[in-house]
């Protein structure tokens, strides 16, 4: 049980770091307008609408590998063939990315793909490094 609760911590403290670094690159490549205040909705709104497509798609692309490696992380640290944990990060990052499109507008492509990327990512990342039988 421990483990099982030390694999999700692990896993989304993993996720929301690749999020974090791979959203820093996106920054960098795609700077958000000067003068918006990203901490408030209203001006987190501003610079989503603002966005181009390919900025949005960075992001997705963002929430796709932190999924994976949230995902990874916690099949790693359970050990074993389990999906539980992985499924489980998977699944409280559907619940984040949810919150963000109901807080903040998005376009409803963005909107449709932040959820439903989420528990799939998670699932291929666990099953990238679970143990294969010999």
């Amino acid at each position: 049980m421990i483990r099982a609760v030390a694999a999700v911590l692990a896993g989304l403290v993993a996720a929301f770091a690749v999020i974090t670094l791979v959203e820093a690159v996106g920054h960098t490549l795609f700077p958000p307008p000067a003068g918006l205040d990203p901490m408030t909705p209203e001006g987190m709104s501003a610079i989503v609408a603002q966005m181009s497509p390919a900025a949005l798609l960075f992001v997705l692309l963002a929430y796709l590998c932190g999924a994976m490696a949230g995902g990874a992380v916690a099949a790693r640290v359970v050990r074993g063939d389990r999906l539980v944990e992985a499924m489980i990060v998977g699944t409280m990052l559907t619940v984040g990315a949810a919150l963000n499109v109901m807080t903040i507008p998005h376009p409803m492509w963005m909107s449709a793909g932040s959820v439903a990327i989420q528990l799939p990512a998670a699932w291929l990342g666990a099953r990238l490094v679970m143990r294969r039988p010999a």
